[in-house]
């Protein structure tokens, strides 16, 4: 009797370990006890890292999703039991102290994407906006440019869900919220956009362009499962609607005399503003006047941080037409 009776509580004991560790590793629970009693927020920059909760809002486990989330996580032990808005801003204070809020080869700035997986518990009504203003009170205080994006589970795709597992996939429509928060470009203003699907890597993106009424195309690839930014650029493509002028290059002769264009330390300046930095962290910093098809701007290029920024700017208004930055590896 004693033996069968330890039998018994050695394999109960295994059944809660086996529980305890499939909730901790994010795998789905049966249907009618997924995620009932713990939650899953995904904190995203460069570093993925996956905060579980408890019903309380109290962190029970830390997960680094790649290899940078890792690194991070190895650097913050002292994590259980807190809540998880003091979690989140530690987090944001580690990424930041590890460099990664620097700009990407894209030359964007990097959002924070915070992402709250389906069926998750919620301590409060308003714990993902909670979460969000925490957040932003971090990025804020280390004057950092970054905004909060948020994702929930009207932002899913239910088209990807399978055998009664929730979607993991952002919608389009959020894939495209996503990128004009990012550009500042309100979607009354667009004349054109697309979102697609593609593979990049074997990752699923979402592809989208839009034009907007002063004439800029915006392109971006944004990951389909955590929202995050893969690729931007953004140059001005002229582009008018019909029954107007096709291209203000067309009309620029009369530009080319105007006293008012800006001066090359104007042109320096606008560029070193868009990067981010000042003129001693540039090297090799060159600006010229050049004409195209008569019409006047500012040709320039720099170097920072093993990066190499080329540009446009219009020389009558001091616009960016084009904006390119590269690793000076490639």
């Amino acid at each position: 009797m004693k033996l069968r009776r330890k039998l018994f509580v050695a394999v109960s004991s295994l059944a809660v370990a086996s529980a305890v560790l499939l909730a901790g590793c994010g795998v789905p629970a049966q249907e009618g006890t997924a995620l009932k009693e713990t939650g899953i927020l995904t904190l995203s920059v460069n570093p993925e890292i996956q905060i579980e909760y408890n019903r309380d809002g109290k962190v029970t486990a830390l997960t680094g999703l790649n290899h940078d989330g890792k690194s991070i996580v190895d650097a913050y032990p002292d994590y259980i039991g807190k809540d998880c808005e003091t979690v989140l801003r530690d987090l944001i204070v580690e990424i930041n102290e590890a460099g990664y809020f620097v700009d990407d080869i894209d030359g964007n700035k990097k959002d924070i994407v915070l992402q709250l997986e389906p069926g998750s518990v919620l301590p409060s009504d308003d714990f993902l906006e909670d979460m969000s203003a925490s957040t932003r009170e971090a990025v804020k205080g280390l004057s950092l440019p970054s905004d909060i994006v948020t994702i929930d589970d009207d932002d899913y795709d239910p088209a990807y869900s399978k055998d009664g597992k929730p979607s993991s996939y952002i919608t389009l429509e959020k894939a495209k919220e996503i990128a004009l928060e990012h550009a500042k470009v309100a979607e009354n203003s667009l004349i054109f956009d697309k979102v697609e699907k593609d593979y990049e890597d074997r990752r699923l993106v979402y592809e989208v362009e839009f034009v907007t009424n002063d004439g800029m195309e915006y392109d971006y690839e944004i990951d389909a499962s955590s929202g995050t930014i893969v690729k931007y650029d953004f140059d001005a493509e002229y582009y008018a609607p019909s029954g107007t002028s096709r291209s203000r290059r067309q009309n620029g002769s009369s530009q080319a005399a105007d006293a008012s264009q800006i001066s090359e330390d104007d042109a320096k300046r606008i560029a070193l503003e868009q990067a981010g930095i000042s003129e001693k962290q540039a090297s090799y910093l060159h600006v010229k006047k050049d004409w195209d098809d008569g019409y006047v701007l500012y040709e320039g290029k720099f170097f920072y941080n093993e990066l190499e920024y080329e540009f446009e700017i219009d020389a009558q208004t001091g616009r960016i037409l084009e904006w390119d930055v590269e690793s000076i590896y490639d």
